[in-house]
């Protein structure tokens, strides 16, 4: 007897793929439709994404406006006016550093 050699799915004949588009406009409607949810998932994720920079900016601002705060009530002169010649050096290592385990 001879036996039929099994390809497995790709050897099923189906007729889904026969077809244009033309004849399966509804396929169109479900890729407008898909593409609307996503553009539409997209627009929020952006507000919310520009809700936490702009959140991010505020607390930023009043944290300087806090260092500020604190800085005038100790009477020390704000870090702009301090230049970084003269704010020491660290010093220079000396020989090797090793790690024992």
């Amino acid at each position: 007897m001879k036996c039929i050699p099994h390809n497995g799915l790709q050897g099923i004949r189906t007729m889904s793929d026969r077809g244009s588009d033309m004849q399966r406009p509804h396929r169109k409607f479900l890729l407008l439709a898909m593409l609307e949810l996503e553009k539409t998932r997209r627009t929020q994720e952006k507000e919310s994404a520009g809700q936490r920079a702009a959140n991010i900016d505020k607390r930023l601002a009043e944290i300087v406006e806090e260092q500020n705060c604190l800085l005038a009530s100790v009477e020390v002169a704000p870090r702009a006016a301090i230049s970084p010649t003269s704010a020491p050096s660290p010093p220079a290592p000396q020989g090797e550093f090793m790690i024992r385990y």
